[in-house]
């Protein structure tokens, strides 16, 4: 095999572990990875989505070569970001042409691809919607969801709703479902997995009666901290948050984007010193997003009050959201009387004391963020 790839004209290095790869690749910065499924140290698929989840490294070829020939192997790879999948033995002749074409060397190059279809964003009062290639996401259930569905032409075949609390505002537009039912679309939804089965409880106002008198129902997925999948080669993360109750907030990667939903989360002005922990958790999930969407509630300026549900701060947040490398974040005021006159130029100014690129603003409702 490093035969059959210097004969591209590529420096090959051979690694007998996979302990200590994702460090070797961030490091050295090379085109291509060639992983084993079965390796001592780090197995493959885990280095793979380790490397493809890395805004440093997301770029990177990588391709899976393995004596492991079942599909579910594939799958796993190809939905971790794998760019090639081959089985051992393998055709030298066939080794080398899929190698060239993947990193166009001379010879093999193919016309250029198109760019990667658009990702729109669009925040309403109660929710955020996505749209990525007959995919719908939907952040929470809360006011504008129904009316912005009935003006879509649709129909979508597949829609997720990813509740992060059980709170009124949250889910008050729940029974927009419908709408989505009738279109001939499935809706799967996650919430978190709590005592009171509130997720269960959801589940009746969505259902609909179609047309052909069936009845439509939603597929539940409780969950906590954890990832899964919501479409082949789509993820979502899950990490539960500092917030009255059970909350959560989600990180999707999605055509190569990758969005946070952070609706209700308190950070400690000081949380880098005293919660390392905690802060150390967040800066990870947020690392590189191109999208952070995070509720706040007032400024550090304000009283915080004994209650923690009044508490949220936006200035942790942006320090948060600079340290975390992340490329634009969306504030969003989560109370009628949390400040907003002022705040944007507040934030502007705190930036170029940390010389952060960070882009940056607080959101107007109905407001379309196209990634």
């Amino acid at each position: 095999m490093g035969e059959l790839l210097r004969g591209h004209g590529l420096t090959v290095s051979h690694f007998l572990s996979g302990a200590g790869v994702v460090q070797l690749v961030q490091e050295n910065k090379p085109r291509l990875v060639i992983l084993d499924i079965m390796m001592p140290g780090m197995d493959g698929l885990t280095a793979c989505r380790t490397l493809k989840s890395n805004p440093l490294t997301r770029g990177i070829k990588i391709a899976v070569l393995t004596a492991k020939s079942y599909a579910e192997d594939r799958d796993t790879a190809m939905r971790y970001g794998a760019d090639l999948f081959l089985n051992k033995p393998f055709d030298p002749g066939g080794f080398a042409r899929s190698i060239g074409k993947l990193l166009c060397l001379p010879g093999e190059a193919e016309p250029a691809l198109a760019p990667p279809p658009q990702v729109v964003v669009t925040i309403l009062p109660g929710s955020v919607v996505v749209e990525a290639a007959g995919l719908l996401l939907i952040f929470d259930a809360g006011k504008g969801l129904r009316g912005w569905l009935e003006k879509q032409a649709g129909p979508f075949p597949l829609t997720w709703f990813l509740i992060s609390r059980y709170q009124n505002e949250c889910v008050s537009e729940i029974t927009s479902a419908s709408l989505l039912f009738a279109g001939g679309g499935r809706v799967n939804v996650a919430g978190p997995d709590e005592a009171e089965a509130w997720l269960q409880k959801l589940a009746a106002p969505m259902c609909s009666t179609l047309v052909s008198g069936a009845r439509a129902t939603p597929l539940l997925y409780p969950q906590r901290e954890g990832e899964f999948a919501l479409a082949p080669g789509v993820r979502a993360v899950t990490r539960l948050t500092q917030h009255p109750g059970t909350c959560l907030a989600y990180r999707v990667e999605v055509q190569g984007r990758g969005i946070v939903y952070c609706p209700a989360h308190e950070i400690h002005p000081d949380s880098a010193s005293l919660h390392k922990h905690e802060y150390a958790k967040f800066r990870n999930f947020f690392k590189g997003a191109d999208l952070l969407l995070h509720g706040y509630r007032r400024s550090l300026a304000d009283s915080a009050g004994k209650d923690a549900y009044v508490r949220g701060a936006w200035e942790p947040i942006i320090d948060l959201a600079a340290d975390a490398d992340v490329d634009r974040i969306a504030l969003m005021p989560l109370t009628l009387d949390a400040p907003t006159d002022g705040v944007q130029l507040r934030i502007g100014e705190r930036l170029s004391l940390r010389n952060s690129r960070l882009r940056y603003g607080v959101t107007r409702f109905n407001e379309r963020v196209i990634l």
